[in-house]
């Protein structure tokens, strides 16, 4: 079985224009390092407009094509501290990712996006899993909080009694880049220890400080998205680097993983299937391990059946 944890819907109306126009500021660049261009943010903003996707049919075709079984779906709570609502709330955008898990049941899987400074957090996490039947949670530290402050363990504490995992952004790579550090994820995951706590993108630049709480603490995980750009860039260091954390850490810590749409700009869904369930490289790989990786460590985490 091949899991995608980690995708974003592309839908009308989910980010603030404002908001979708700085990220293109940073999305163009690394588009262009990749392709060797020049296109504009407003250029970018037109590829994502090409990406839209209200029924999920898209994503869908592209996981066939790949040979993706499952994914993971969830938004980005930005709204609540950041942007203000877009014109589909937060709120809104949980149920529509948990409708579209409903509708291409056992194919998409649902996990919530929220800021656990919101003043409703436990009514609307309740919401999502027990009326909803969303998997977990999709925190973002970028939006102002630190994984390990207190103000963020009502919602640990019922993750606790659901028996559901959370997904945070780690590392850096757009906005607020301290708040996401490993260090502050690890600290959390050792005030919870029966939690699973998956690093999205293994930190990024703090990816040493990933590798270490992913090998010494029990509950924690790391997701490979965006280390498409280490891939792309310089393919032996790449492979270099997965099996230096499979030594450490071991297979069973690493989840498959795009962070699609933006990566897929660097490399083609299928290309990065590809890339980890068979690599072309001198670096040694057990089947066993990038069996774990492409699928199993996911199906643990999120409780995937066969």
């Amino acid at each position: 079985m091949i899991v995608d944890t980690h995708v974003h819907l592309v839908m009308p109306g989910f980010v603030k224009g404002k908001f979708l126009m700085g990220n293109a500021r940073m999305a163009s660049n690394i588009y262009n390092r990749v392709h060797k261009t020049n296109i504009t943010p407003s250029q970018y903003v037109d590829l994502m407009k090409e990406r839209v996707d209200p029924d999920c049919s898209k994503l869908i075709e592209t996981m066939d094509a790949a040979g993706i079984d499952k994914s993971v779906i969830f938004g980005v709570d930005w709204a609540y501290a950041v942007t203000g609502e877009p014109r589909v709330t937060n709120r809104e955008q949980n149920r529509i990712h948990a409708d579209m898990a409903k509708k291409w049941e056992g194919r998409l899987i649902s996990l919530a996006a929220l800021d656990p400074r919101r003043p409703d957090i436990i009514e609307q996490a309740t919401e999502a899993i027990e009326e909803w039947g969303m998997r977990g949670f999709k925190l973002h530290p970028s939006a102002g909080f630190y994984p390990n402050d207190p103000v963020c363990f009502p919602l640990y504490e019922k993750c606790a009694d659901w028996g559901v995992p959370i997904v945070f952004h780690s590392g850096g790579i757009e906005f607020n880049w301290e708040y996401g550090q490993p260090i502050y994820i690890a600290s959390a995951a050792e005030h919870f220890p029966e939690v699973k706590m998956v690093m999205s993108h293994a930190g990024l630049e703090s990816c040493d400080q990933a590798r270490l709480a992913a090998t010494v603490l029990a509950n924690v995980y790391v997701d490979i998205s965006i280390r498409q750009l280490d891939y792309r860039v310089n393919r032996q260091k790449f492979y270099s680097w997965l099996r230096e954390f499979i030594d450490w850490a071991g297979p069973w810590k690493m989840l498959f993983a795009s962070d699609t749409p933006m990566p897929t700009f660097w490399v083609p869904q299928n290309e990065w299937v590809q890339a980890i369930k068979d690599p072309d490289t001198d670096v040694p790989f057990s089947r066993e391990e990038l069996d774990i990786i492409m699928g199993k460590a996911a199906q643990a985490v999120f409780g995937i059946e066969d």
